[in-house]
């Protein structure tokens, strides 16, 4: 079967653009999974996803911690046409803190703004909120069965390969 990567590309930015938040798991210091959600912007040149969260929140203490996270973005169950295969993205992520008094956190905060609206104004005035960046490690695009696809290292968006099953060949 060929498969047309831009197509696959193309997609994988529509599942993006389309979602407005991300599914999030962390790791407490005691190894105690956590798992919530965030909204989310897309950053510049397909280097990660920012995001704005509150110190209250464990997530936010489990990212400043580890360093690491991984993202689920999954179409809703009433848009799917079977719950097995839901369309969705999986990323394992580095996190990165900017503090307020780094360049990049306004960069982050006009793209939250521009795809969340107003309310990151609000979030922004208040002292417990900070600002990560979410870069890739690695990625996957499911779509349907026999329809996996692994994403390039640090990419949102690039395919590297088809992932085919237990016997056949990943490239």
């Amino acid at each position: 079967m060929e498969v047309d990567k831009q197509q696959i590309e193309v997609d994988v930015a529509q599942l993006l653009g389309d979602m407005k938040s991300l599914m999030l798991a962390t790791v407490y210091e005691d190894q105690t999974p956590l798992a919530s959600y965030t909204p989310f912007a897309t950053a510049d040149n397909d280097s990660g996803l920012w995001i704005l969260v509150s110190d209250l929140a464990g997530h936010a203490q489990n990212l400043s911690r580890s360093g690491l996270c991984s993202c689920l973005l999954i179409r809703d169950e009433q848009d799917s046409a079977q719950v097995y295969v839901r369309e969705r993205l999986q990323y394992e992520m580095k996190s990165v803190e900017y503090p307020r008094d780094h360049p990049n956190w306004e960069r982050g905060i006009v793209a939250l703004r521009d795809r969340q609206g107003a309310l990151v104004d609000t979030l922004t005035s208040l002292a417990d909120f900070r600002l990560f960046l979410l870069a890739p490690l690695s990625g996957r695009y499911v779509v349907g069965f026999g329809k996996a696809y692994e994403l390039k290292v640090t990419s949102l968006f690039s395919i590297d390969y088809h992932l085919q099953g237990p016997t056949g060949p990943k490239k």
